[in-house]
């Protein structure tokens, strides 16, 4: 019975492990990280490569940027060309992160002119590629500061 147990904690465990790692090899909070330095260096296209083609970007809220945009593209043309216009000097500072699973949260401090704040962002990544995001971002806050 205890090598039964044994066997089956080690089997979970596995699983645990392998929904870590993908395709490309590296794990879901690797390729979060890829997708914030390509965001934060301007590489739209590197950024485009670490997306699905039916990327779910949520932003909640109501905001110039806000609503569900399809598709890395769309994202870049309803949301990236928006911050810029209405948050100078835009940026995005991780605090923390936390991964379960194919599930990443990262906990950020989000910073414009007359913007100082906090974020939370979840992505799902699945098969190496983010398929989804929500921003959990402070609106009010944004919404005071925006230009």
């Amino acid at each position: 019975m205890r090598n039964l147990l044994f066997v089956l904690v080690l089997l979970v465990f596995s699983f645990y492990v392998q929904a870590e790692h993908h395709k490309n090899g590296k794990s879901p909070s690797e390729v979060v990280s890829k997708a914030y330095e390509t965001f934060s260096s301007g590489n739209m296209e590197g950024w485009k490569a670490l997306h699905t083609d039916d990327l779910e970007f949520r932003i909640l809220g109501d905001l110039p940027q806000s609503g569900t945009h399809v598709g890395a593209q769309e994202t870049i043309e309803n949301v990236f060309s928006v911050l810029p216009v209405h948050w100078p000097g835009f940026s995005l500072e991780e605090i923390n992160r936390y991964s379960v699973g194919n599930t990443v949260f990262v906990h950020l401090r989000m910073t414009a002119e007359d913007l100082e704040t906090e974020s939370l962002h979840k992505f799902e990544v699945v098969d190496g590629k983010i398929k989804s995001f929500i921003a959990f971002d402070d609106t009010q806050s944004m919404f005071s500061s925006m230009q």
